[in-house]
């Protein structure tokens, strides 16, 4: 009786000693950490994510997606141009890249918006040529652009085969970034192909980075309100790519590696993210890897998200990453030499960065977001060269500065 009286003693003690702790402080006032709530929350989010994953082939009919649900019931609806919802930050965007051991880069993309605009960038790199970008960057602000196409003022990206094939286009000026008054005449036909499977961020993402974003949040109505408000439908595909480039007259063969992604929802507002890193790797060993960190204050400050696909085509879900955001580049200069490690399925990459060429452009009416575009060497392991794109994106709070 005795002994049993001492241990609800202690018990009593230790619930009231962690009663009395307080939450730790947000670093830099952004980055929430765990606090003395974390563990009930992550394994109440924990049972919330696994029962819509359960019942996630109902969600066609529920009308519901996202956080374990699929916004389409089929392939073929997702890979389109979707109706842009009433919302005046509407939106519906894809984004492709590619690279190769020769040193060939090529990162295009176009976000559709409401009144024909466009958010469209493109950017090429021929090596013994140096960087050329699209003419209208650092501003990304297209006018033009016909319903459901991708694209406008000689930029285009049309799905052919969902999931399969897309046509990538280019036709226009582009400007030497080593010699900015320099340009030339540029036209780019492309087709990226995939027979690989597409990693949906509403479904595909592993539980656990997820739980442990939502888990360091504070918890009230206004930010689950919030966490379904800002919830927009991402995925991503792997493939290869094989381009036509004419500069000038002189012509290019590109074939590499290659991804893109697709994104839509009710609204894509830019003031709402602080900032991302995300890391495309393709190694010469085969590996394709999409990795990144996401700071958005309202839902997530920390979210871990990504996968890799192996050599034989199998794709595993991140499970963790250390790239600390608030240890790369916050006060607004992003680094050109840095490392970080990472795990996805029975593996850990240990991988090193080097920046060859970087450019900036914006997004949004008045430039509500800067993006730091980079083209990286990799290396992993210490033992595995590659290549691909890193992009920073920062919460630009100084609006347009030009025309």
């Amino acid at each position: 009786m005795v002994l049993c009286s001492l241990l609800l003693a202690a018990l009593l003690f230790a619930v009231f000693k962690y009663l009395k702790l307080e939450n730790v402080e947000p670093i830099f006032g952004v980055y929430k950490q765990p606090g003395k709530w974390y563990y009930l929350k992550y394994l109440a989010f924990w049972c919330i994510l696994n029962s819509r994953r359960v019942f996630g082939k109902l969600g066609s009919r529920l009308r519901q997606s996202g956080y374990g649900m699929k916004s389409r019931s089929t392939p073929e609806e997702m890979d389109k141009a979707q109706q842009l919802s009433s919302h005046t930050e509407a939106f519906d965007a894809v984004f492709f890249m590619a690279t190769n051991k020769e040193g060939y880069y090529l990162v295009g993309g176009s976000e559709r918006r409401h009144d024909g605009i466009v958010n469209g960038l493109f950017y090429l790199v021929v090596p013994g040529k140096g960087l050329l970008c699209s003419k209208r960057i650092p501003s990304t602000q297209l006018h033009g652009a016909k319903p459901n196409e991708f694209g406008a003022e000689g930029i285009r990206f049309t799905p052919i085969v969902p999931m399969k094939h897309w046509r990538i286009e280019y036709n226009g000026s582009m400007w030497f970034q080593n010699e900015p008054g320099k340009s030339s005449n540029v036209e780019i036909q492309a087709d990226w192909r995939s027979d690989l499977p597409f990693f949906d961020f509403d479904t595909d993402l592993a539980i656990a980075p997820t739980c442990r974003a939502i888990a360091r949040e504070d918890w009230s109505k206004e930010y689950f309100d919030s966490l379904k408000a800002a919830h927009q439908t991402h995925y991503e595909q792997m493939g290869s790519l094989k381009a036509n480039i004419n500069i000038e007259g002189k012509v290019y063969e590109f074939v590499g590696q290659a991804f893109r992604d697709h994104s839509y929802g009710f609204k894509r507002d830019w003031t709402l993210m602080h900032r991302y890193i995300f890391h495309m790797l393709f190694l010469e060993d085969g590996t394709m890897a999409s990795i990144g960190v996401i700071c958005q204050p309202c839902t997530c400050s920390t979210l871990e998200a990504g996968y890799v696909y192996e050599p034989d085509g199998s794709l595993h879900p991140l499970e963790w990453c250390d790239l600390k955001l608030y240890q790369h580049g916050e006060n607004g200069t992003a680094p050109k030499d840095h490392a970080f490690t990472f795990k996805a399925g029975e593996k850990v990459y240990n991988v090193q960065v080097n920046v060859e060429y970087e450019s900036i452009h914006f997004v949004g009416k008045n430039w509500e977001a800067r993006m730091v575009e980079r083209f990286v060497r990799y290396r992993v392991n210490g033992t595995v060269d590659g290549r691909g794109i890193s992009e920073f994106h920062y919460r630009n709070k100084n609006g347009r500065t030009t025309d």
